[in-house]
């Protein structure tokens, strides 16, 4: 079976699309595909790796489990990197 995201995690997306004055159709242009594809992935519908892989970018993670992470209100929160993480916890 697909990995389908939940339907909360979406919205949670869009939302982050929209405050980045973004939205499905940037995406759907990054990831080249139909704007129907990314309403479908939003919506727990469909899965697609470009998509994810888009997300991604435009939002400024480094992968999709960070997005999911963050969508559960998990650090590290968008624009983190993983250096920056483990960076301050060395001398």
């Amino acid at each position: 079976m697909a990995n389908l995201i939940f339907r909360r995690t979406g919205y949670w997306i869009q939302h982050q699309l929209k405050l980045s004055a973004l939205g499905q159709k940037e995406v759907a242009g990054e990831a080249n595909v139909s704007l129907s594809m990314v309403t479908h992935f939003l919506g727990g519908r469909k899965d697609s790796e470009r998509v994810r892989t888009a997300l991604c970018k435009v939002l400024g993670y480094e992968s999709f489990g960070a997005v999911i992470a963050a969508s559960r209100g998990h650090v590290p929160q968008k624009g983190a990197r993983h250096e920056q993480v483990h960076s301050e916890f060395q001398p």
